[in-house]
């Protein structure tokens, strides 16, 4: 009896729907890097990528009107900055919420890094600003937020609206060899034309040290949740991210602060490419999220979840973060330039689930792909 009993049970649990796991679809198919992501006040979901035609850099815009269902591109924008192999990465998309100069609220900006790859003797890399008032359709060239001094890096820019309503410009810079091989810096606008206010974000006195990777996001009590990587700085904590806040979206304090690690409770940390979001849910005020290229134990050795896990905070950064599987997990993550490099995430309106974009091999071709799963505390 007891036999049949365990039996009847064994195959009432096997007939138990189980949840299938998000299926990825590709987002761009070709040879694609740093996706981004973002939804628009009309409800449309905008992502981009960069991507190299031949000799030609170039940023790729696709839209989806069915909250991330599928996607169709609508805009090619080929940065001249870019042409006979100059080379073009690090994009990032943004929304502006009020208006800057003579862009209204609700305008599009694109901004990407050009001139990386060009000959040393003539190399002066470039922070670029697009412009687009048609929800991403056609695309205006707006400024240079920055023009490298000499033949050194600079790269991998991202934009947020301060309190003042300027508009702040936060990028990786390498120019200052002499003193540091890598440091964040920010620069601000008022019309989008000119950017002024150079100043060090975080920066550390130890020439090795490379922060990095810099995302600044707003949440909805006003302040400001900046996340970046610091690398080098010890043994255990190779490129782990980062955070520090502020009240008015310029200044997040002493930029000799390396701000504090994120970790879990069990010392789990995410290593690369930090970017932030916030999400409604499935905290109960809200909850910030992290996608990372990888997930580490507190030793370094690779953590179960790696390239596939979210960390999650639901006290505004404060306190042991926890882990939420990604909607799409990339397998043999190991710090190199394609797998589950630099991802990024939009959560739904209610918090309920999150749409991720991420690049992986295909063969020999990195391809950016998306999916959207659910938001479960584990």
């Amino acid at each position: 009896m007891r036999s049949l009993l365990v039996a009847l049970v064994a195959m009432l649990l096997t007939a138990l729907p189980v949840a299938a796991a998000p299926q990825r679809q590709v987002l761009y198919d070709g040879g694609s890097s740093y996706p981004r992501v973002i939804r628009l006040e009309n409800g449309r979901i905008l992502a981009s990528i960069t991507t190299n035609d031949g000799s030609q850099g170039m940023g790729v815009i696709m839209a989806s009107e069915n909250d991330g269902k599928t996607f169709r591109q609508i805009a090619t924008i080929r940065d001249p900055a870019s042409a006979d192999g100059a080379g073009i990465c690090c994009s990032t998309l943004f929304e502006l919420p009020s208006p800057v100069g003579a862009m209204p609220k609700g305008t599009v900006l694109w901004v990407n890094t050009t001139g990386y790859t060009a000959p040393a003797q003539t190399k002066k890399t470039r922070q670029r600003m697009w412009a687009s008032a048609d929800r991403g359709a056609t695309w205006k060239f707006m400024s240079d937020i920055a023009v490298a001094s000499n033949e050194h890096n600079a790269w991998e820019p991202s934009l947020s609206v301060a309190k003042d309503g300027s508009l702040v410009a936060f990028y990786s810079d390498e120019t200052d060899k002499v003193k540091h091989d890598q440091k964040l810096v920010q620069v601000r606008t008022v019309d989008g034309l000119k950017w002024t206010d150079y100043k060090e974000t975080v920066v550390s006195d130890a020439w090795n040290v490379r922060p990095g990777m810099i995302n600044a996001i707003t949440l909805p009590d006003g302040s400001y949740f900046m996340t970046y990587e610091v690398c080098n700085n010890d043994k255990v904590h190779l490129c782990s991210a980062y955070f520090r806040r502020s009240a008015d979206g310029w200044d997040f304090g002493n930029p000799r602060d390396l701000g504090t690690l994120v970790k879990t409770a069990d010392g789990k940390q995410g290593r690369h490419t930090p970017v932030p979001a916030w999400s409604p849910g499935p905290g109960p005020n809200g909850t910030i999220l992290l996608i990372t290229e990888m997930l580490v134990h507190n030793g370094g050795k690779i953590a179960e979840g790696n390239g596939g896990t979210i960390l999650a905070n639901d006290n505004f950064g404060d306190g042991p973060w926890y882990e939420i599987p990604a909607p799409i997990h990339v397998a043999g993550v190991d710090n190199e330039g394609c797998r589950n490099f630099s991802p990024g995430l939009l959560p739904s309106k209610d918090g309920k689930s999150v749409l991720e974009v991420t690049t992986d091999y295909d063969q020999s071709i990195c391809k950016t792909y998306y999916a959207t799963g659910p938001l479960n505390k584990t």
